[in-house]
């Protein structure tokens, strides 16, 4: 496999993984808290901007992040997670998605 594909299968299990974190209300110190944060902390011009509404839902928050390319020239494919974060360098935390030596999901994080 590719590290480019190897990259885009990681980058599904995470958000898969965050979603059902968030929709299972397991990630209230990691996604949910990352969102809430934002939606309170973020000018509402910024989420009318990209969702024509000042108070976009949290699932919709969540399916808008985008993944950090911080490890681009070392390649992304060696590392054992992978941050995600909001466009447009609004902010400098990240939900950091971890996973185990199988590629499989073991940990989600808020980090600065």
């Amino acid at each position: 496999m590719s590290e480019q594909a190897i990259v885009e299968h990681r980058e599904q299990l995470a958000r898969h993984a965050m979603q059902e974190a968030l929709e299972n209300q397991q990630a209230e110190d990691s996604v949910e808290l990352f969102i809430q944060h934002h939606l309170e902390e973020i000018e509402s011009a910024y989420w009318q901007k990209h969702f024509g509404t000042s108070t976009p839902k949290p699932l919709q928050v969540l399916s808008f992040l985008v993944l950090d390319h911080q490890w681009e020239n070392e390649g992304l494919a060696t590392h054992d997670m992978l941050d995600f974060t909001l466009p447009d360098g609004i902010t400098n935390y990240v939900i950091c998605v971890s996973f185990d030596s199988k590629g499989q999901v073991i940990d989600i994080a808020m980090e600065s």
